[in-house]
């Protein structure tokens, strides 16, 4: 079977559809935030032609371009700051709505972590350029075990995939890799035979594991058998508390959030130190926290304007919390309780970053695209540095993927995947939201562009409201 990936969709796009571009494109005066080396080459100019950046020099001498190049167009930029294109690591996109909404928001590539035919067709489609939307890696459809016993009713099977054994591993590896997908999420109640048949027929196919990581296997196993990426934190708790703490760890969601209040920050740093060992991304999802969050904090969210973008989903769980499995038996002093436990999350987060495991930018949480911006935002209040948290939404991302020297960041020969900005991130990273306008492939898409696109969409969310 010729199987379809992300990376034959990568060739595709590199090949035909950024091989229409005519024009020539000069982004005159510009600043560029150099997410590499964390700084700002100042008054630049960035020559893009059939996609691909071809040229960078500095303003003046390559004022001669226009000269030289009959189909040369011209945008002054004077003042404006270019960043590479936003990825985030871990949505969920219901609608091509929630594509879109990516896009206008700056983010141009996206890892989809619980995945549908409709996803393979929409990858196919935004490679073909018939598509709005950014470049998507996608895992499969979750990988999960049956519940334990007497825990049904905590624990949503919807959707996944439930397997028990070695065998029944290895042929849902098999069939995801036919099926098209990038990745193999699995999830908490995983027993370890039927993790096992996953990650080495994974390995055998070139289909790798991340995710969750199962309760029965735990982080160290996780790392050591070759799981590639690890979703949020909450896969770490079990080994960071004593046998004796308050709260332990559990198969149920509450008390793996109310144990954080307990951490021994002695595991935690030999927690690290083995962690970094093993070249694994981590994805914290900090702007997720909302979910345990006190109900005020979710009040305020639901508030924003942007919350109009919301998936009606995400924003059932968020407005009936006791009427969600997986949170019915929180209490509002629980989810105090929680929140207490957020500052640990960060030092645990601040404590992977400084032993050098990669960190990827990913919320898990809508409204798709703008969310983004609130992650980089937390990890910026978590203590890592602007520079760190730019690369994690970018260049990270890239590597992870497969694909950096083509996008992630801004250089002669990689594809044109820009972000132009009104203000520098370097000085405030919420100005990752001065958004000026998008380029895609060589695709430019000013202010003006973005904002008729955002009030379409707002109109159709409102019809459906």
């Amino acid at each position: 079977m010729f199987r379809i990936t992300a990376s034959y969709c990568f060739a595709i796009l590199l090949f035909t559809a950024f091989n229409v571009h005519a024009d020539s494109i000069l982004l005159s005066n510009v600043h560029i935030v150099d997410v590499v080396k964390g700084t700002v080459q100042k008054q630049q100019d960035i020559y893009i032609r059939d996609g691909n950046i071809l040229e960078i020099s500095p303003h003046d001498a390559a004022s001669g371009q226009a000269d030289a190049h009959a189909d040369l167009r011209v945008i002054d930029y004077s003042g404006k700051f270019v960043i590479p294109g936003l990825w985030d690591m871990h949505v969920h996109p219901d609608t091509t709505d929630d594509l879109e909404l990516m896009v206008i928001n700056g983010v141009l590539g996206a890892r989809s972590l619980m995945g549908e035919a409709k996803h393979l067709k929409w990858r196919a489609e935004v490679a073909l350029g018939q598509r709005i939307g950014p470049r998507l890696f996608l895992a499969g459809p979750i990988v999960e075990g049956h519940p334990p016993e007497g825990m049904e009713g905590l624990i949503t099977t919807k959707g996944r995939r439930l397997i028990s054994t070695e065998e029944e591993g290895v042929q849902e590896a098999r069939a995801q890799y036919q099926a098209g997908f990038d990745y193999i999420k699995v999830y908490n109640n995983l027993p370890i035979p039927a993790y096992r048949g996953l990650i080495e027929e994974g390995q055998r196919l070139g289909i790798p594991v991340l995710g969750h990581v199962p309760i029965e296997v735990g982080l160290d196993n996780a790392l050591r058998w070759g799981q590639i990426g690890i979703e949020h934190l909450r896969g770490s708790i079990q080994l960071l508390v004593d046998d004796n703490a308050p709260e332990k760890p559990g198969n149920d969601l509450r008390s793996r959030m109310l144990a954080w209040q307990y951490v021994n920050e002695a595991h935690m740093s030999d927690l690290v130190e083995l962690t970094s060992r093993y070249d694994v991304y981590h994805c914290p999802t900090v702007v997720a926290r909302l979910f345990f969050s006190p109900s005020p904090h979710v009040q305020e969210y639901l508030s924003r304007p942007e919350s109009l973008f919301i998936q009606p989903r995400w924003r059932g769980i968020l407005e009936d919390r006791a009427g969600t499995k997986w949170l019915s038996n929180f209490s509002e002093a629980d989810f105090e309780s929680a929140a207490a436990g957020f500052k640990m999350m960060d030092a645990y987060i601040r404590a992977l970053h400084g032993a050098g495991v990669p960190i990827l930018a990913g919320t898990d949480m809508g409204p798709w695209g703008f969310s983004l911006h609130d992650e980089l935002v937390g990890l910026v209040q978590a203590g890592l540095s602007i520079p760190d948290v730019l690369r994690s939404a970018t260049i990270n991302a890239a590597r992870f993927s497969g694909v950096d020297g083509k996008v992630g960041e801004i250089k002669t020969g990689a594809i044109a995947d820009l972000v132009i900005l009104d203000a520098n991130p370097l000085a405030d990273i919420r100005n990752t939201r001065e958004i000026h306008a998008v380029m895609q492939g060589g695709r430019i898409m000013d202010r003006n562009t973005l904002d008729k696109r955002l009030e379409i969409l707002e109109s159709a969310q409102r019809l459906q409201n």
